[in-house]
């Protein structure tokens, strides 16, 4: 037995692993902080001021919300429009407003107001064009210094002729401005550490010997930060709760606040009635290593994220910067990894500690403080990342204790009471054997209250499935089976038929091209996203339908999870794909092309029905999150600077990132940011001059959309779909209906034109056929290339309202391309779901005529028949094919766009027919019969699509 040699601690261990485990729980030793530096000034001086209000004993004057008559916040209520959901609040943790001591206010008590501020006060900035020119330097064209100040010397040149004062003199008076602004600061600091734990007598490890130095900021003031800002004051969750559909009971996931998880955590903490009334803010980390460059010295860089679980999803959807880069870890390359990495990550997060068992007193957008109450939430990380945060041996799964030998058998989770007695009661190579934990170290959690590491790990869809079942596993087995079937000649025959089949996928809006088919030199998440759209009707035909099934279940096992509401109904579903694509997968185990199915990524598909009850829907919990948040912390920083000691630098831009993003989200506060910066200083001429404003309104060229590709547009959610001409007309194409008929070569568009006039004036069916009253219309039409469908995908990239916009195109040269007709769904039936109410056309022209001073938007289509009454057995999809009339000519007609939905891909229906080589991908819709309705081209086209069976 050894004893723990602490002073007045009397506990025996049987091994040194329990004793290990013991000393870091109950007697941990943080790291030494040297100094904390702000960055800007990089000189010494002392963290921030506390802020934090720490709460007394009990509650004040106000006693137990529960029991207070003015209490507001009901336990129970509905949601949504037509209460067709209802919501059960958490009893306790309420997120009751109180004052600034926290003192709960009574109900309907008005918000202090966010700041007393003028709404023509610019400070720090002189005037709207100073800030708007800083924001766009630095921001969004991220332009170096020497070509800020070139640019600046040009320009204040230019206005010496008329004697007007420059905006700034250079870039350094600029970057003195941005750096005064208070707004979002959270000033960088610094702490050194090192090994400090037994050496050897002799020969010992360099890496025992280094000092690593951790940039870090107070996580506590940038969540902070995070709920004081106004504009998630509509994304922001301040109670847990449970969502019901109100005609069945049935419970349906979404935002991370609407998880077992958070509500059992409210529920540990509630024991102590100084917590009621408080807001729960789960804590959520991601760290993730990344590469900057490969002709430099330094190149990999180890960011440190932190988001709260109070944010929903579409925050993350609308890429609204809810998630916070708060440190950059040292990347050792040595043993003392797993060490540093968690005794990093302690000291990071320890002034968070004390807020974790007594409320501590922040303001919130809406202009309340309310009393707040942190935990530790779950973790993004990759497999690499997962097993150095639970201290599990690579090749075990992190969260239950399946035999790294046989993980497509069932197993029970793991948990820290179980580990912790574990490493009491076995040494460190049993456990290493047996249960795969490394007992010698202990994950940081450990100090942390009512904290499980193994419970924390989040899903990771990206590399979980997408880039690991999907690429790395289906896609290269489907390669080994053909090869092994047809040996290795044939089969490269057919690899390049699949890949001809891939290039030429009709164009769609945000669809990324393969001219080459799948030849990567290194596949990204967004490859592998891509592909996943456009594979499974390229490989039928050349596979088994064993084969197209288990592709079809991985898919849709994929698109399910991603879904911004998980119901009830939605995880039997995704169950079922689970089994489904376990049962045909066998295909390649029968076959020999693997021999075994015990691999983690495969694996860890079980897991996520019981992660999305924990911690909602996925999508807002997966590493795509943080990857893409690489982009904007690291890597465009890293490019703004001179390469010299990089990581200064980077801290320098992203703290005055932070300041400018700040200062706009007050400015648009405010009201300060309306329309351009141009119409602005035009309407405050003419407003001094005494000139109208009528004309002052909109600049040249404001307003014009960007038709080149889809968009999230941040918009409330007011309508289901809309779709609308685009405003700019094409002059070189037809300005008359002759000349349209003309352009499309078809002579009875005239009479098409007169029907459709009919059935809108809503005379066709009651006047006489023989004798009817046709309308009137003039021959000027206007011709227009594309229109524009908005409509609410928030399982998609879309605004902080869910809403998305992308454009149908119709025109004989895209871009100055190829020419482009798209496809679109068609409302026929608004009383059916899913594709029994909608049918499919293609776009052969957009434009508008008057009729009886009338403007009807409207657009010449062809028609496609649905192939059966429910989608294909094996691919899931729905087929179409071209319809034609009696007389075996196309189908033509003409609609109004307000019957057009969205956008529709179609992808042929290949079977074995061969690609030619000469094949264009703008000829696909010409060259083919029958065609699948790409349910996979994105998340609401699946949605769409799935509602039909």
């Amino acid at each position: 037995m050894i004893p723990c040699t602490k002073t007045g601690c009397h506990r025996w261990f049987r091994n040194k692993s329990g004793l290990t485990q013991h000393v870091n729980v109950y007697h941990p030793v943080l790291p030494s902080v040297n100094i904390s530096v702000p960055v800007e000034q990089c000189q010494e001086s002392s963290a921030g001021e506390e802020h934090s209000q720490v709460l007394p004993d009990g509650y004040g004057d106000s006693g137990n919300p529960l029991d207070d008559p003015s209490n507001s916040n009901p336990l129970a209520e509905y949601v949504g429009p037509g209460d067709r959901y209802y919501r059960n609040y958490h009893p306790n943790l309420t997120g009751r407003p109180c004052d600034s001591l926290g003192n709960f206010l009574p109900a309907g008590h008005p918000a202090e107001p966010l700041t007393d501020m003028r709404p023509d006060d610019w400070s720090p900035y002189s005037s709207r064009l100073e800030f708007e020119l800083a924001d766009f330097l630095f921001t969004r064209s991220q332009m170096s210094a020497a070509n800020i100040n070139e640019l600046l010397n040009l320009w204040n040149a230019s206005l010496l002729s008329t004697g007007g004062q420059p905006i700034f003199r250079d870039s350094s008076e600029m970057y003195k401005t941005i750096d005064s602004m208070p707004l979002g600061d959270v000033q960088w600091e610094k702490f050194s550490t090192s090994y400090t734990g037994e050496r050897p007598t002799e020969n010992v490890p360099p890496w025992m010997n280094d000092t690593y130095d951790i940039w870090f900021r107070s996580p506590k003031e940038v969540i902070r930060n995070m709920l004081s800002r106004p504009d998630f004051l509509d994304a922001i969750d301040y109670r847990l709760f449970r969502e019901y559909e109100s005609a069945t009971d049935s419970r349906q996931w979404e935002d991370f606040m609407s998880g077992d998880w958070a509500w059992k955590q409210a529920d540990t903490i509630s024991r102590d009635p100084a917590t009621h009334g408080s807001t729960f803010v789960p804590i959520i980390l991601g760290s993730d290593k990344t590469m900057v460059s490969v002709a430099t010295g330094q190149n990999d860089y180890y960011p440190l994220y932190l988001s709260i679980g109070n944010i929903r999803n579409k925050v993350h959807h609308a890429h609204r910067n809810g998630v916070i880069l708060i440190a950059f870890l040292a990347i050792p390359h040595s043993e003392s990894s797993r060490h540093l990495f968690h005794s990093s990550l302690a000291y990071i997060l320890h002034d968070l500690m004390p807020g974790m068992t007594e409320p501590i007193v922040m303001r919130f957008g809406d202009g309340h403080y309310r009393r707040v109450i942190f935990g530790l939430g779950p973790y993004i990380a990759d497999y690499e990342e997962q097993v150095l945060l639970a201290c599990i041996v690579r090749g075990w799964c992190v969260k239950c204790l399946a035999m790294r030998q046989a993980l497509d058998t069932d197993a029970l989770y793991r948990s820290r009471e179980h580990a912790e007695a574990l490493i009491e009661e076995f040494d460190l190579k049993n456990l290493r054997d047996e249960y795969g934990i490394i007992g010698d170290i202990i994950p940081f959690t450990s100090g942390f209250p009512h904290a499980d590491i193994y419970e924390l790990i989040a899903p990771d869809i990206l590399h979980q499935i997408i880039k690991g079942t999907f690429k790395d596993h289906l896609v290269e087995w489907v390669e080994s089976y053909l090869k092994a079937m047809h040996g290795t000649a044939k089969a490269n025959a057919i690899f390049d038929d699949i890949d001809r089949r891939i290039a030429a996928v009709a164009p769609f809006t945000g669809l990324r091209r393969f001219p080459e088919g799948r030849h990567f030199k290194q596949w990204t998440g967004n490859d592998s996203k891509a592909l996943m759209k456009v594979y499974l009707p390229a490989i039928e035909g050349h596979v088994p339908v064993e084969i197209v099934r288990t592709f079809r279940a991985l898919l849709e096992f994929t698109y399910l999870i991603r879904r911004n509401v998980i119901t009830e109904e939605t995880l039997v579903t995704i169950e079922d794909a689970i089994n489904h694509f376990h049962k045909h997968r066998e295909i390649f185990r029968e076959s020999g092309t693997v021999q075994t199915f015990s691999l983690l990524r495969q694996h860890a598909m079980k897991h996520y029905p019981d992660l999305i009850r924990l911690f909602g829907a996925p999508n807002g919990l997966c590493t795509s999150i943080t990857e893409l948040k690489h982009i904007d912390a690291v890597k465009d920083p890293y490019r703004q600077t001179n390469r010299n000691k990089p990581l200064g630098q980077m801290l320098i831009i992203n703290q005055r990132l932070d300041k400018l993003a700040a200062s706009r989200r007050d400015f648009s506060r405010r009201g300060m940011l309306e329309g351009s910066c141009l119409t602005a200083t035009m309407q405050l001429f003419s407003t001094r001059d005494g000139r109208a404003h009528s004309n002052t309104s909109e600049a040249p060229g404001s307003n014009r959309c960007n038709e080149d590709t889809d968009e999230a547009v941040d918009c409330p959610t007011s309508i289901e779909a809309h779709v609308e001409l685009a405003r700019t007309p094409q002059t070189k194409r037809a300005r008359t209906v002759t000349e349209l008929t003309a352009e499309l070569n078809l002579q009875h568009l005239p009479t098409i034109l007169e029907e459709f006039l009919l059935q809108q004036l809503d005379t066709y069916d009651n006047c006489d056929s023989d004798l009817p009253e046709w309308p009137t219309y003039g021959n000027k039409i206007t011709v227009v290339n594309a229109a524009a469908a908005l409509f609410y995908a928030p399982s998609d990239i879309s605004g902080i309202g869910g809403m998305r916009r992308e454009y149908i195109c119709s025109c004989h040269s895209w871009q100055n391309g190829a020419p482009q007709y798209d496809c679109a769904f068609v409302n026929t039936d608004s009383g059916l779901k899913g594709m029994y109410g909608l049918d499919i056309v293609r776009i052969l022209a957009f434009f508008s005529f008057v009729s009886q001073s009338k403007r009807y938007p409207c657009a010449v289509v062809r028609w496609f028949d649905r192939v059966g009454d429910k989608p294909d057995t094996d691919t899931g999809m729905w087929i179409v094919r071209p319809a034609f009339t009696a007389q075996r000519r196309p189908s033509i007609g003409i609609i109004h766009v307000d019957t057009l939905y969205r956008a529709a891909h179609l992808i042929p229906l290949y079977a074995t027919r061969p690609v030619s080589r000469n094949l264009k991908l703008h000829h696909s819709y010409d060259s083919f019969t029958a065609f699948y309705i790409n349910k996979f081209i994105d998340h609401h086209a699946f949605s769409l699509l799935s509602d039909s069976y």
